[in-house]
């Protein structure tokens, strides 16, 4: 039985009723003119039960009672809520199907909240609002491996988080004292980029300097709500004993790996789930199986998620690795010599931490609106004249001028981006 709150349906019973219930009466009561008549009314959204039993106990009646609000105040609730967008709704038995198109991926999700919150919980909400022209999203990503021994030499602290969550990108007059924060090995501090720092820009100066190394740079594109996911590395082989005692071979992938899912909000701020991870083939952790040798894998990780503006940057740092080697020189025979010996010998000890940096950067993109709009740098470039090239060692002239489109025809769009100055 469906039902509105504050209305009512009249039920006809087969035989006198001796005792009636209700589940739940907050949500649906009745009223008993006679031993054969009740009268259900709702009173607010949710799902109960009512039952009518005779004087042997025997069940008269058995009714699942659904109330739901008016389906023209669901209607205006969402028109006030969502504005003034094509989306259906119509009431099922078990709850309701939403239908149309939405601007974007918040809205569809918001007007099921909405939609369920109507209805009560255990309502059954089929969402088949589709989103009219998706964006895209285009992540820019920099994998880089800094050393850290290094970077405090020059007092660069990468994993210091300001008081809003923000990563410091900067240079102190010495070295850091006691007050910078300290990470420990697979730990992630995660944060975003704001006002002008570049963190792109440190990351270029610490490369000249061969203070790091950037080991990726991907560039993935994806629509709203959907995954991407990048891998630049290999795979190696390990053997599996299956079943039938049959030795067969799996592969493992290694390298620089990254998987997003972006969701382009009603404001126009992005939401991102990324998951980056760097791994190696690694003697640690080395496994021997039959005379074979087979490496052990050596893992950085990270899994978050943040929301931004197309253009803003975060950086996720802290994922440490730290080695240490030490090397002892002897002269054969007399560095053997007990006490005397020692001024045969010499020792050294090496420690390296390195620091796992990574730079990501959405953008909300739209496609061309030409083919004719996508050209490679090159594309254009006209090669030198032989008098240019002796003469004054020109390697290159700059392209032509782009020809005026005809009369009847009009310039193609060029691609763009979402920049703060169109939200």
């Amino acid at each position: 039985m469906n039902l509105s709150s504050s209305q009512g349906q009249t039920i006809h019973l087969p035989a006198p009723a001796a005792s009636i219930f209700v589940a739940d009466p907050t949500i649906a009561d009745y009223q008993a003119p006679s031993n054969t008549t009740i009268f259900v009314f709702g009173k607010q959204s949710g799902r109960t039960s009512l039952f009518a039993l005779n004087d042997n106990g025997e069940a008269l009646a058995e009714l699942r009672v659904v109330v739901t609000q008016p389906i023209e105040d669901l209607r205006a609730a969402l028109k006030a809520e969502l504005g003034d967008h094509p989306i259906q709704v119509t009431y099922t038995p078990r709850g309701a199907i939403l239908r149309g198109t939405a601007p974007s991926v918040d809205v569809v999700e918001r007007a099921k909240k909405i939609t369920e919150q109507f209805l009560g919980a255990g309502a059954l909400v089929v969402n088949n609002i589709q989103v009219a022209g998706s964006l895209q999203v285009t992540l820019s990503v920099r994998v880089a491996e800094v050393s850290r021994s290094a970077v405090k030499e020059l007092g660069i602290n990468l994993s210091a988080s300001g008081q809003n969550g923000a990563v410091i990108f900067g240079f102190s007059s010495g070295k850091p004292g006691g007050s910078g924060a300290s990470r420990g090995g697979g730990t992630a501090s995660v944060g975003v980029g704001v006002g002008s720092t570049n963190i792109s820009a440190v990351l270029d100066a610490l490369a000249n300097e061969h203070l790091a190394s950037v080991l990726a740079e991907p560039t993935l594109t994806a629509m709203s709500g959907e995954s991407a996911s990048f891998l630049a590395g290999g795979e190696f082989p390990i053997p599996v004993m299956q079943d039938n005692r049959q030795l067969s071979v799996q592969f493992r992938q290694f390298g620089i790996s990254l998987e997003f899912v972006p969701t382009v909000l009603s404001n126009n701020q992005i939401n991102i789930h990324v998951k980056p991870e760097v791994s190696e083939l690694s003697k640690e952790g080395e496994v021997n199986i039959n005379g074979m040798s087979l490496p052990g894998l050596s893992t950085r990780r990270a899994s978050t998620v943040v929301e931004l503006a197309s253009g803003q940057s975060f950086a996720i740092g802290g994922l440490i690795r730290r080695n240490f080697n030490t090397d002892i020189s002897t002269f054969p025979g007399l560095g053997d010599v007990p006490i005397l010996g020692a001024l045969f010998r010499s020792s050294s000890f090496q420690k390296q931490e390195t620091e796992l940096v990574i730079v990501v950067t959405p953008y909300i993109v739209r496609p061309a609106s030409s083919a004719a709009k996508i050209s490679a740098p090159t594309d254009r470039l006209r090669p030198p004249s032989d008098g240019g090239r002796i003469l004054t060692n020109t390697l290159a002239r700059p392209p032509r001028s782009r020809e005026a489109p005809a009369p009847n025809q009009t310039r193609p769009a060029e691609p763009a981006l979402l920049s703060n100055e169109d939200r």
